[in-house]
């Protein structure tokens, strides 16, 4: 009889812990992305140029300089910032501008942004301006997509834009 009872209560307290963990793992639904949504991400991580040319040094300068940092000339170390626009139908959906990174603002410049757009036909336009010294958008891209219904499209660069 006591081995009954053990065994009894044992099944209430297995009861008590695995009827609320079914619950949790079966009732609450959790939709990630509509049904009519489709996900576009943009990921860049890309060094600007230089600000600033290469100036020579004069002798007297050169000659001041201690031994182990004599060079004919001093370079500039700071790069541009990015200026980034993501335009879809014609309507800016995104438009940044993204400093260096590096104590001497001398590093690459990141960013990563996920916008939930309309599934269906689009025209996405990419620009991107990564010189402080010319105007207007140095590296374009400009392309008719279709995004299927939770299909996932990332825009990336590396010497250009890619879309996968």
């Amino acid at each position: 009889m006591a081995d009954l009872r053990r065994y009894l209560g044992q099944a209430l307290l297995y009861a008590a812990f695995f009827v609320p963990l079914v619950y949790i793992t079966h009732l609450p639904t959790f939709t990630h992305l509509e049904e009519d949504m489709a996900v576009l991400k943009i990921a860049v991580r890309h060094a600007g140029k230089i600000i600033g040319e290469c100036k020579p040094l004069s002798g007297a300068e050169y000659d001041k300089l201690p031994s182990n940092m004599k060079r004919p000339e001093i370079c500039p170390r700071e790069r541009s910032p990015l200026q980034l626009e993501l335009l879809l139908d014609g309507e800016s959906l995104y438009r940044a501008t993204v400093s260096p990174s590096g104590l001497h603002n001398d590093g690459v410049s990141s960013m990563y942004q996920r916008f939930e757009v309309p599934a269906g036909a689009h025209h996405l336009q990419l620009l991107m301006n990564d010189d402080v010294a010319s105007e207007g958008y140095t590296w374009q891209l400009e392309r008719d997509v279709v995004l299927e219904p939770a299909q996932v499209m990332v825009a990336s660069f590396k010497e250009g834009f890619r879309l996968q």
